[in-house]
């Protein structure tokens, strides 16, 4: 694709994989709007961006307050008259058990996940639909193919992104909008960091860089590729569970079970409130 004035929508901008994709679009000619919550991260970004895209621009937006995501797609038409391409990269991360998570926090990522994808795609699409062209790119991860150890609440965001892409490229391909769904290993990044050396680790092989997930991403655009799984190892590994899925949990399970114990909080729960019924 002829990038050249592209107007191109990024969430999660500010840094990571968003802010990669921003600096190597514009330095394809293309318009950026990234958009982000740290507005001195934005405006850090924003510095390298206008240096191949004078016309781009950065927006203070959380994706996850549907009326925050209204606002700055209804400014982006209005500046710019168009939105070719959107790439619903924002995303936020944890690894715990899940009876340690705290319900607020997966509403959390569930809003930031997969509903903020959700937001910005649906105040984008109408201009699409009515120009009959727009590309979704939806930046998922492995762990929404292979449910993974202490990731439960972070899977079911990153799961549900990847069933609302299959059904949204059904529906989107005939009107002339094409989606994409990028799933990467862990990524070298920010949002990996904190918890990197949390068991069980990733093996080292499927660990990739923010560089070569935005080569995929405009690769994907570039020959419209509905998914991506990078990188290979982890490709191979998604398709063994998706064809001997028994045998692929057992291995799995075999692997995990050793990481797992009871958490302190819930034996403290259970010893002060006791387990009998009612006499």
């Amino acid at each position: 694709m002829n990038f050249l004035n592209r107007v191109i929508v990024i969430t999660g901008a500010s840094s990571g994989i968003g802010r990669q994709l921003a600096i190597d679009f514009a330095a394809r000619g293309a318009i950026v709007v990234g958009c982000g919550r740290s507005i001195i991260k934005l405006k850090e970004a924003l510095k390298e961006v206008r240096r191949t895209s004078p016309r781009s621009t950065m927006i203070g937006c959380d994706v996850g307050d549907v009326e925050q995501v209204r606002g700055m797609m209804k400014k982006i038409l209005a500046d710019y008259g168009q939105i070719d391409i959107l790439v619903n990269n924002a995303g936020i991360g944890m690894r715990k058990p899940f009876i340690e998570t705290a319900l607020e926090t997966v509403e959390q990522l569930m809003r930031t996940n997969y509903l903020g994808a959700v937001y910005c795609t649906h105040e984008a699409l109408p201009s699409m639909i009515a120009r009959r062209i727009g590309h979704i790119v939806n930046i998922s991860s492995g762990a929404g193919k292979i449910g993974t150890l202490n990731l439960a609440a972070y899977c079911g965001s990153k799961f549900a992104l990847n069933g609302w892409s299959e059904s949204l490229y059904h529906e989107l391909k005939p009107l002339g909008i094409k989606v994409s769904v990028i799933c990467p290993g862990p990524v070298q990044t920010d949002f990996n960091r904190d918890f990197r050396d949390s068991e069980p680790k990733a093996p080292p092989g499927m660990i990739v860089s923010t560089e070569a997930v935005c080569r995929e991403v405009i690769h994907a655009i570039d020959n419209d590729k509905f998914e991506v799984i990078m990188p290979r190892s982890l490709a191979l590994v998604s398709a063994f569970a998706r064809l001997m899925p028994g045998l692929f949990r057992a291995l799995a399970q075999r692997r995990f079970r050793k990481y797992v114990k009871v958490p302190e909080s819930t034996v403290d729960r259970l010893t002060m409130t006791g387990t009998g019924g009612v006499d």
